[in-house]
């Protein structure tokens, strides 16, 4: 038995002392080292600025999108969108060659394609900046080289299809404006008229459009027609326009009395606010060039059914507030909430009280003394202002025999017509006096011609019984007679 002990002894104590049981094992081998990963490569971040060069101003809500130079169709990109102020960021953008473009409605409006540039990223800020060239870079690529000493503007601009973003090519867009002429018989107003015609993109332009001034345009492809609508031009300046066009729902229709009526199955409905935000009861609310026109509720609502769609200018009036206008879009399928705010209430002079002889001022004199005479029809400037009319022909409805057509198309005014008392000839159209000054042209022209703001009286003078002699040769069918608050001169404006 001892004998069995002594190796239990020996194993015990060599596990005590530590010792290998199994020197004769190989040693395994020490692990690999383990590697780091490689550092991520430092990332750029973009800061850009687009800017309209045009009109001087920055470009806002402005898409901006950058490709690798290396495969622009399936190649890494970045996007973003321009804040109110033309500014832009892009993030973690690796390192490289790129390209940046961006995207915005006034290239189209100008005719123009995105600018294409190129871009080297960086680690850390890149600043970039995109924009649209200046306005005799513009003129040029449309109209050629410009005269020395020329101060003419350009209108550009696209049409497209009011319910889908396709143009409409071979269309006529006009431009109309009212020009002032002073030549050997005087003073001339008149009503110059232009047209050009959209291209293959709907694109059109207008050169050498005389500066400063206020155009009224609308575009026609075949019995579709838009709404008109207010631009100004600059001198050695570009305005631009963007006009919708529905050619299904915007032809003319025949009304009630036989004339042309521009309707539609487009509605539009909102509320109308004063500058402070809160609702306005009673204004009056229209489409221009159409017969459809509202009043406003109590809780400030409006709504006009039955309108043509496409480009349309919307017209709100209320006493004390300065009228406004506004382009809008209308849709055949959807309709359309637009709120209307009147930027400003009528400026209204604080009370003074004065002591001395009360003095009238000329147009007013005049007025009176012609109506004195008793003869013909007199609308004053307190039942102008009751009236509350948008254009000034509107005010001649409550003139007995005389009848105001809306012309159904934009652009052409209200045909006013006469039966002159006494009369052998039947309606037609009645001379136009304004200031003293005979008006050639059409009835139609009176709403360029004279504001329902600028007017202090008119006399209707039916047929050659009441008018008086100087203006007898106007017309057969009488005269119409219009003192503005202009401070011009009238002359001839009494019966002799």
């Amino acid at each position: 038995m001892p004998g069995l002990v002594r190796p239990f002894a020996v194993l015990a104590l060599a596990a005590l002392a530590g010792a290998p049981l199994a020197a004769q094992q190989p040693t395994p081998a020490p692990p690999a080292p383990v590697q780091a990963p490689a550092p991520a490569p430092a990332l750029g971040t973009i800061v850009g600025f687009v800017f309209d060069s045009t009109i001087m101003r920055p470009l806002a809500v402005a898409t901006i999108q950058l490709v690798q130079r290396s495969d622009v169709t399936h190649g890494k990109s970045f996007s973003a969108i321009s804040d109110s102020s033309g500014f832009f960021r892009m993030k973690d953008v690796p390192p490289g060659e790129y390209i940046a473009t961006f995207y915005h409605g006034r290239l189209d409006e100008l005719g123009l394609e995105g600018p294409i540039r190129g871009v080297t990223v960086t680690a850390g800020r890149n600043d970039v900046e995109l924009g649209i060239p200046g306005a005799r870079r513009v003129i040029g690529l449309h109209c050629g080289p410009r005269p020395r000493g020329d101060s003419s503007g350009v209108l550009l601009g696209a049409l497209v299809q009011a319910d889908k973003p396709e143009a409409v090519p071979n269309a006529t867009v006009t431009a109309q404006w009212f020009e002032l002429s002073f030549g050997a018989r005087g003073m001339t107003r008149s009503t110059p008229t232009v047209r050009a015609t959209t291209d293959a993109n709907g694109r059109f332009a207008f050169c050498g459009l005389p500066g400063v001034a206020v155009f009224t345009i609308w575009a026609t492809a075949g019995r579709a027609t838009t709404g008109s609508v207010s631009v100004t031009v600059p001198p050695l300046g570009v305005a631009s326009a963007s006009l919708a066009i529905d050619l299904a729902d915007t032809m003319p229709r025949i009304d009630s009395v036989g004339a042309p009526a521009r309707r539609g199955s487009a509605r539009v409905s909102g509320v109308v606010r004063r500058p402070s935000g809160s609702p306005l009861a009673g204004a009056r609310v229209g489409i221009r060039g159409t017969t459809a026109e509202t009043v406003s509720d109590e809780r400030g609502v409006y709504s006009l059914v039955d309108l043509p769609a496409g480009t349309q200018t919307l017209e709100a009036r209320a006493i004390g507030f300065t009228p406004i206008s506004r382009t809008i879009t209308l849709s055949a399928r959807r309709p359309l909430s637009f709120d209307v705010r009147f930027d400003s209430a009528a400026h209204v002079l604080e009370t003074v009280e004065v002591t001395g002889k009360p003095v009238v001022d000329r147009a007013t004199q005049e007025f009176n003394t012609a109506k004195k005479r008793g003869f013909g029809y007199f609308i004053d400037r307190e039942r102008i202002e009751e009236q509350n009319a948008f254009v000034a022909s509107d005010i001649l409805r409550m003139a007995p025999g005389v009848t105001v057509t809306q012309s159904g198309y934009p652009g052409g005014g209200s045909s006013i017509s006469m039966r002159g008392v006494g009369s052998i000839s039947g309606r037609c159209e009645p001379g136009i006096v304004i200031d003293g000054m005979p008006v050639t042209g059409q009835s139609s022209d009176l709403d360029i011609l004279a504001r329902p703001d600028d007017i202090a009286g008119i006399a209707v003078y039916r047929g050659p019984g009441e008018t008086p002699v100087e203006y007898q040769n106007l017309s057969p069918c009488g005269v119409i007679q219009i003192w503005t608050r202009r401070g011009n001169t009238p002359r001839g404006s009494s019966r002799k």
